[in-house]
């Protein structure tokens, strides 16, 4: 049943791997997840799960970014396989015992989850894309955003946040392969810091792009109808009140407006970081499922090499254990000197059943690592190649077109996203009047 189901995380993560594939391992750190999908999709049941508004949780949030990466990859370890096995599995919504209204409602949403896990999986590339086209845009040779700076400054500053962003992601990639958050702490906080000055610059140019689109003059607003004709306002503008001017509306009409206020600053800059750093760490490790809290980042081991002990007069010193007879020094020697001479016979290598285990995790870790990056590289590449924007081109008719039509389909993509988890929110809050 479902808690069979929830329990089986804690089994996994005690080391009853039982066989399981990794998949399933990662698909498990996110047990509450499982036990929800468990108990709505049970055969033959029409079990419900309610949020309680007035509900309050206390939690040990951490404190530094190497706690914090490791909490985010567990949490999005989980929730990407936990979504994946629900979208799998989608049809177990229609063996319960729910209504057939209920069943279509669950149904949309199996749906609006399997695009939000799309958009998840191509996020590395999307926010590399919405980054290069906006701030490209910006800094053309008729539309510089940087000629405060000096004149034709905007081409130099885009190749240089370009291939700073670039070099970070290769940096993070690196240090996500083969290093703990712990052992990389101030490269990691480096990074945070020079992708936050990375999206302060793509939102400069934004909102020099919309600047330049708009009127100038009072007379110019009267007739809004040509000021929504303009592509490059109404498709800035539009996505960018569909998104957070959404998010605004809803934590108003809940009366919890205040982290709006206090927290929305620091979110817009730590952006950039929570795709390319927190889920790049994430999909490079895989293969670690353990629950990455404080204090369970790895495990501790005695080596017996020293031991530190307090001598007769209470000062602390080292107790090394070493041979000092002359018999048993010389009898190492020999030993050592016959071990050098005779050489060993060759001995096939025998893998116990951990180790090929931990072998198959990390070759499936690579694999899903290759998958993921190229994937996102392809899109990358495509979308900003030459033959594609000669493409756009021609069909358009537009040479120097603005913005490219796939930045376009991401921003209404992301702003029709937006509107269903706002309809979602907003349809709680007519429930709960009506005192369902």
């Amino acid at each position: 049943g479902p808690l069979a189901s929830y329990f089986k995380g804690e089994n996994l993560h005690g080391g009853a791997a039982d066989g399981a594939g990794l998949f399933e391992k990662n698909m498990y750190l996110a047990e509450d997840r499982i036990l929800c999908f468990e108990i709505v999709t049970k055969k033959k049941e029409a079990w419900t799960l309610k949020y309680v508004k007035s509900a309050k949780a206390a939690t040990d949030v951490p404190t530094t970014v190497p706690e914090f990466i490791s909490q985010r990859r567990r949490w999005l370890n989980g929730s990407f396989f936990a979504a994946l096995h629900a979208t799998v599995y989608f049809f177990r919504i229609w063996s319960s015992g729910h209504g057939f209204f209920r069943k279509c409602l669950l149904q949309f949403e199996f749906i609006y989850n399997a695009i939000q896990m799309l958009f998840s999986w191509t996020s590395l590339a999307n926010f590399y894309l919405a980054f290069f086209f906006l701030v490209r845009s910006a800094t053309s040779a008729d539309n510089d955003a940087f000629n405060f700076l000096s004149r034709g400054a905007g081409g130099v500053v885009f190749e240089l946040i370009l291939k700073l962003y670039i070099g970070l992601i290769f940096v993070v990639l690196i240090c996500s392969l083969g290093n703990r958050p712990q052992g990389s702490k101030w490269t990691y906080t480096t990074a945070i810091i020079l992708f936050g000055f990375c999206n302060i610059i793509t939102l400069w140019c934004a909102g020099w792009t919309v600047y330049l689109a708009v009127p100038h003059t009072l007379d110019g607003w009267t007739d809004i109808d040509k000021v929504l004709n303009n592509a490059t306002f109404r498709d800035i503008v539009i996505s960018l009140l569909a998104t957070y001017g959404l998010y605004f509306i809803a934590s108003f009409m809940h009366f919890e407006p205040w982290h709006m206020f206090t927290s929305f600053l620091q979110y817009m800059f730590l952006l950039p970081s929570y795709v390319n750093i927190l889920m790049l760490y994430a999909m490079c490790n895989l293969h670690d499922i353990g629950w990455g809290t404080k204090g369970d980042n790895g495990a501790v081991k005695d080596l017996g090499s020293a031991k530190k002990v307090k001598g007769d007069d209470g000062n602390e010193m080292l107790e090394v254990q070493l041979p000092t007879a002359r018999e048993d020094v010389d009898a190492l020697w020999a030993a050592s000197r016959n071990t050098l001479r005779n050489k060993p016979p060759p001995e096939k290598e025998h893998r116990d059943a951990a180790t090929k285990q931990a072998d198959r995790d990390r070759n499936t870790r690579t694999n899903v690592v290759l998958v993921w990056v190229g994937t996102n590289m392809a899109m990358i590449l495509i979308f900003t190649s030459t033959t594609f924007t000669n493409w756009v081109a021609n069909v358009s008719g537009k040479t120097g077109s603005t913005f490219n039509p796939y930045l376009i389909f991401l921003f209404y993509s992301l702003a029709g996203l937006s509107a269903v988890r706002f309809f979602g929110s907003s349809f709680y809050l007519i429930l709960r009047l009506l005192g369902h």
